[in-house]
């Protein structure tokens, strides 16, 4: 559809130019003004494609229109008609960028190849706008995951190549992190656009690799921010009839630290693993914990006490039981035998992670917490059951250290193949929560982005060793779902995998 405005001070000239535009086999919208004040009122509050004017009309002429009206729309194709008598005021409109002159009396079939040539300069222009907002989407893109991936705002500057920063990239104060079940994104069809429908607020959306991904607001609010994330989690469970885990970020002060806000939201999502019933996670959690009885409290602490012991980190472990103890202090309503019963749970769970601990001394520990008659007694050996698990996962690092690299040489193997956390794991005997730990740990990287570098970097070796198609190498690196590969490879690499090709060969 085009927009066509055609002013002229005379009726029947206005009703003529409508009558043979309609007569064109073209989808236009036409609007008629009967002077230039008039035409320029509309020009000033609508889009327009292309403007029709007549020389000389009353309060505003044609060429001051012109002027004027490219104040306002520059992009907009204008054609003026006019007798023989104006060429001069022709003239002028022409050095004003005006497309065509049609004399008067218009002839039918000049007329329809004039707005045919004026026409095709609109389409042209629709396509290098299209291409220009592509260029700029595809680059958004990659910023995004530069930021995320760590990359300082000032290398990413130098990346640019005279592009301003702020253009791209506005002031993001919130991000949510989308986690799903195994290989969700290479088994879902268009899964960003069903989701636009779905999510009330502005948005920007960036994949991670198979199984992440992140869309990131302006809107700070976090009630309306949990409302959009129970939205997500029902459009997944009733369009897919999948698991969605969101993890909410607290408000974002500095861009600059978005990598560090989504290591943060990968950690809380490893809750996922021990609660497989919550699948929303924000500071409203927080808020509710505060005004929760002292019961609630004492028993959330527990099992984060259970978490720690199971991925065997040491830290957490010593601020949540410290945390454990100065809620006891501060609470009258906990009986001895109460917090001896939530210590015993532990004790459970402590015993079966300390494999390479004597059994006798142990067993002398358990007995010793069983004779404690107060909190204080109970509390010491607690203590020292925490420190006999610190020494057990220092020695179990070194053997940590070799699943990782077992992990590391099994991807670099078997890029191919649908790779997962759960899928690993098994591979090397682990649970999927204490590998994923471990290897962002060991490593300093999420693996699953480990998992994407390595398989966009076979790609590109692919792209530039090869003539294979861009189909079978999405497939040979792990993608049965080549739109899917192409959108990976853009965001990682800022251009896609045919462009990057065919500027190896021009080269």
């Amino acid at each position: 559809m085009y927009s066509i405005l055609v002013a002229d001070d005379e009726k029947i000239g206005r009703k003529g130019v409508h009558f043979l535009l309609d007569q064109m086999d073209e989808e236009l919208d036409i609007i008629e003004a009967k002077n230039g004040k008039e035409a320029l009122k509309y020009i000033q509050n609508h889009h327009l494609d292309i403007l029709l004017t007549d020389i000389k009309m009353p309060f505003l002429d044609g060429i001051e229109l012109i002027k004027e009206a490219l104040k306002v729309q520059p992009h907009l194709k204008i054609a003026i008609f006019s007798g023989y008598s104006d060429f001069e005021y022709a003239k002028n409109a022409l050095s004003l960028g005006v497309l065509e002159y049609i004399l008067k009396p218009v002839n039918p079939e000049e007329f329809k190849t004039t707005i045919k040539k004026v026409i095709g300069e609109v389409d042209k222009l629709h396509e290098s706008v299209k291409q220009e907002e592509a260029h700029e989407e595809l680059l958004k893109e990659h910023i995004l995951y530069n930021l995320v991936n760590g990359n300082s705002i000032e290398v990413i500057r130098k990346q640019l190549s005279g592009h301003n920063f702020n253009d791209f990239i506005p002031p993001y104060t919130r991000v949510l992190l989308l986690e799903f079940d195994g290989n969700f994104f290479g088994e879902v069809e268009e899964f960003e656009e069903k989701l636009k429908e779905n999510v009330r607020l502005t948005y920007e959306y960036l994949n991670l690799n198979l199984s992440q991904s992140v869309l990131f607001f302006e809107e700070e609010n976090i009630e309306k921010l949990n409302a959009v994330a129970h939205d997500i989690y029902n459009f997944v469970q009733v369009k897919y009839h999948r698991n969605a885990y969101i993890a909410i970020s607290e408000k974002i002060e500095d861009i600059g630290t978005m990598s560090k806000v989504i290591e943060e939201l990968e950690d809380t999502l490893e809750g996922m693993y021990y609660h497989p019933d919550k699948h929303i996670y924000s500071e409203l959690d927080a808020i509710e914990e505060v005004n929760g009885s002292p019961y609630e409290d004492i028993e959330k602490l527990t099992n984060l006490v259970k978490h720690d012991i199971h991925i065997k980190d040491i830290e957490s472990l010593r601020k949540d039981f410290n945390s454990f103890y100065d809620l006891y202090n501060a609470s009258n309503d906990f009986t001895n035998d109460y917090i001896k019963f939530l210590f015993s749970g532990m004790i459970k769970d402590i015993y079966e992670a300390l494999t390479h601990t004597d059994e006798k001394e142990l067993d002398q520990m358990i007995v010793k917490f069983y004779r404690a008659n107060d909190f204080k007694s109970m509390k010491q050996v607690m203590d020292q059951f925490v420190a006999l698990l610190e020494k057990e996962f220092k020695k179990s690092e070194s053997l940590s250290h070799g699943e990782i690299k077992d992990v590391m040489k099994y991807v670099y193997n078997h890029y191919n193949l649908d790779l997962s956390v759960d899928y690993l794991a098994d591979q090397v005997c682990l649970a999927p929560s204490y590998l994923s730990h471990i290897f962002k740990k060991e490593t300093g990287e999420n693996l699953g982005k480990f998992i994407k570098r390595v398989r966009m970097e076979k790609a590109k070796d692919m792209l530039e060793n090869t003539h294979e198609r861009i189909v079978a190498i999405a497939v040979a690196v792990g993608y049965s779902n080549v739109s899917y590969f192409c959108q990976s490879f853009r965001e990682y690499y800022g251009i896609s995998p045919q462009k990057y090709r065919n500027q190896g060969e021009a080269s």
